[in-house]
């Protein structure tokens, strides 16, 4: 009870400062376009506002994907891992980096996995659209893979990419509501949250190596809810 007072509180604070912070850029940015008769500034303005409208829509979707997470039981279904890892790398090609970064899926053979594939979605968008963001456009090769092999009636899915990292000081805080490992992070600091509640409620567990300026590789051991 303790914890989840503190997680409200803590809640509540941070996603209304969160919230009004691109809504009040917004209004600033519609005061300042209301008195520009300059095109080209006007279309700088436009998006900036678009870049604000964005920020909120994804705050919002990270808040949604946290209370149906919370809320809804489970619901094991057959779960097609190369249809999720496809249809999240589709969802994200539109991405300004997406047409640089190199993307790979390995999945190993199996049959009869069942999990909650809306879960699991949820799971690999934020990995990889975290993987998107935090990039390093300067490596020759940059990349972002999914591998999935299967174990003692786990599936063992790594998210891996070749990004900027995470410094050693930040890796036991990063799955804590609302931290931002960075002051230019670009997220709402629910991303990662999200994902170890997640992983949580289907009874798996999630793991993070990274080393700074070489990258990032998150470990999710999911089980088959079909041996439960």
């Amino acid at each position: 009870l303790k914890k989840i007072n503190a997680e409200l509180d803590r809640f509540v604070y941070s996603a209304s400062h969160d919230l009004r912070a691109p809504l009040t850029s917004l209004l600033g940015l519609v005061n300042v376009t209301m008195l520009e008769n300059n095109n080209h500034k006007l279309n700088g303005y436009l998006e900036m506002m678009k870049d604000s409208v964005n920020k909120l829509d994804d705050l919002i979707s990270d808040i949604i994907h946290f209370s149906r997470n919370a809320r809804l039981d489970v619901t094991p279904e057959p779960v097609h891992f190369e249809c999720l890892a496809q249809e999240t790398f589709d969802n994200l090609k539109y991405l300004p980096t997406a047409g640089s970064i190199e993307t790979n899926v390995q999945i190993e053979p199996y049959k009869n996995f069942l999990s909650d594939p809306k879960r699991l979605r949820i799971l690999f968008n934020n990995l990889v659209s975290n993987a998107f963001r935090y990039h390093d456009l300067s490596k020759e090769m940059p990349f972002i893979k999914i591998q999935i092999n299967f174990e003692q009636n786990h599936a063992v899915i790594k998210v891996s990419d070749n990004g900027k990292g995470v410094h050693p000081e930040h890796l036991d805080f990063i799955f804590e509501m609302f931290y931002r490992a960075t002051d230019d992070s670009q997220g709402s600091g629910l991303g990662l949250y999200i994902v170890k509640e997640t992983v949580e409620k289907l009874q798996g567990t999630v793991q993070v190596q990274s080393v700074p300026g070489k990258g990032t590789t998150f470990i999710l051991r999911i089980p088959n809810l079909e041996v439960n």
